[in-house]
């Protein structure tokens, strides 16, 4: 019997691709498929077109190199070589790389070209397709690139070639009946295009669908009839990215539109937590046609006041523990375990929790805490200590983080309370990487985000304190507070818009968010243009195949 090779872990690594070629889809973060979700959370090494969803860079891990490779149209930051080039080096020092593509990598997007080098230079590499924007936009826009009753044939084509070089026979083959015709790319030259089609044969009448930034929540649209798209595109003019869709089906359109129809199409909502702390929220408001910014303003870590040591050796003195925040009752615990201490140790004390989210957190932990307040603030707090039949006098003790008013210890003291309060967190400025700093900046200048959320007064004066230049567009962003302390802290910001969500959770937050924003309409402009208009400095932000140099 022969003994298997010894090296056979290294004989299996040095057969996995060192480098995915894998495709972002064509502009909502949320059509990236799983297994490209699954590589960016790996990868040691991300090299993106300067046009993907910048979202898709939120699941990469904090230790991945990240690398703008720039496919901006006629202006690379590097050259196709150049890109091809860097991922060789870096697979060839033993790193995982993600080319992340706009679209799908072999649609119009120079993939097959890389992966050619790859092949030459000896690199095992693998392909995720991408779901790409021929099939995608026009779905978003409301129209089926095929449909039985309208067409048979479904023709692809890139509009970079001037269509007046074009020979009489392809012109003749794109003239049929029965087919539908997705342009990419063909902004230049869409007149011309329109114009040769009508005098190959296809008739005046043939439906014509513009779609720009399609997918995503500054989508537009424009129809017209194939023989008035000139003069349409004289009156309109129309700049990338977009799709021209030509074809019987755009009738379709009619009947099944339907992103037009979300209550918050087109609305942008900042969230100012870490993306998977507000993720569930964040899938909520996307599901009404929202485009959501998480960002996280405020950076927990953990950090023991100096009398913990001592309150914690002396808790059997307290008739009340009091968890003021999620976060505390994370790092009170976390510290107990560090210790080796178990949930014995807090044996005769009643646990008092700030609110639903603070009693999830305890939940998750084994505790139910024997009361709360009615109200998730300050005032509720003591008003729910001053409704208890307690002693004249018992001991408390808060946990909280560094940032913490006094309106609680006051009260509770003013009650006749002898109150103790204890730190274990405190809050500090995150590092937020160069992109998203970049897009939050373009966003807050363009006065673009129509809601921003706050779940604490910290969360409100760290996006002041990482944008101080920007405090006046900051303070005219409509604001929703999650409780009345967050409220007052915009208030002295001062922000002009100020909501309050009635209940600190989820479907709290969502109530409040539409109440505001559904008056106001979506930002369809109906069944066409966006009643928006996107600066050219954040056209850069979105990519799609058509915008990508061949």
């Amino acid at each position: 019997m022969t003994d298997p090779p010894a090296d056979l872990s290294s004989t299996f690594k040095n057969l996995l691709p060192r480098v995915h070629l894998v495709g972002a889809g064509p502009g909502d973060p949320g059509l990236l498929t799983q297994k490209g979700a699954q590589l960016l959370s790996t990868a040691d090494v991300i090299l993106y077109d300067h046009l993907v969803p910048l979202e898709l860079l939120d699941l990469a891990s904090p230790a991945a190199l990240l690398i703008d490779v720039g496919k901006i149209r006629n202006h690379p930051v590097m050259t196709q070589q150049e890109i091809e080039a860097t991922m060789i080096d870096h697979a060839r020092q033993g790193r995982i790389v993600v080319r992340l593509k706009g679209g799908d990598p072999f649609m119009f997007g120079r993939g097959g070209e890389e992966a050619q080098a790859l092949q030459k230079a000896g690199i095992p590499f693998a392909v995720v397709p991408g779901i790409s924007s021929p099939i995608a936009v026009p779905a978003y826009a409301g129209v089926p690139v095929t449909h039985r009753d309208f067409n048979s044939r479904l023709v692809i084509l890139t509009g970079h070639d001037n269509p007046s070089v074009w020979s009489d026979n392809d012109l003749a083959s794109l003239a049929l009946p029965n087919q539908t015709i997705v342009v990419l790319m063909g902004v230049m030259y869409m007149k011309q295009f329109a114009k040769r089609l009508v005098h190959a044969g296809l008739p005046k009448e043939t439906p014509a669908l513009i779609v720009r930034w399609g997918t995503t929540a500054r989508q537009e649209s424009f129809e017209t009839p194939l023989g008035d798209l000139e003069n349409f595109l004289e009156e309109n003019p129309v700049s990338p990215p977009a799709i021209l869709l030509i074809g019987e089906v755009v009738r379709v359109r009619s009947e099944i539109g339907w992103v037009h129809r979300l209550p918050l199409f087109g609305k942008r909502i900042l969230l100012t937590r870490e993306r998977e702390r507000s993720e569930e929220l964040g899938r909520m408001f996307e599901t009404l046609g929202a485009s959501v910014v998480s960002c996280p303003t405020v950076s927990i870590i953990p950090a023991l006041s100096e009398n913990f040591d001592t309150a914690l050796s002396h808790l059997k003195e307290y008739a009340w523990l009091v968890f003021l925040s999620p976060n505390g009752v994370r790092h009170f615990f976390r510290e107990l375990s560090r210790r080796h201490w178990d949930l014995r140790v807090l044996a005769g004390l009643r646990i008092f929790s700030m609110g639903s989210s603070t009693t999830e957190a305890l939940s998750s932990v084994g505790i139910l805490p024997d009361a709360s307040p009615e109200s998730s603030h300050g005032a509720g707090v003591v008003n729910a200590f001053a409704a208890f039949s307690l002693p004249d006098r018992s001991k408390i003790l808060l946990v909280r983080g560094d940032r913490g008013s006094g309106v609680i210890p006051e009260g509770l003291k003013k009650l006749g309370h002898d109150v103790d309060t204890i730190g274990v967190y405190e809050n500090i400025l995150p590092e937020i990487p160069p992109y998203k700093r970049e897009r939050l900046n373009t966003f807050i200048e363009d006065h673009s985000i129509d809601l921003a959320i706050y779940y604490s007064p910290s969360a409100f004066t760290g996006l002041c304190e990482l944008f101080p230049e920007l405090l006046p567009r900051i303070m005219s962003i409509p604001s929703l507070a999650i409780g009345p302390t967050t409220k007052a802290a915009l208030e002295k910001g001062p922000a002009s818009t100020i909501l309050l969500s009635r209940l600190p959770t989820n479907s709290g937050i969502l109530e409040a968010a539409l109440d505001f924003l559904s008056p106001m309409g979506n930002n369809s402009g109906g069944f066409g243009r966006s009643n928006t208009t996107a600066s050219s400095s954040e056209e850069s932000t979105f990519n799609n195949e058509e915008q990508v140099s061949p």
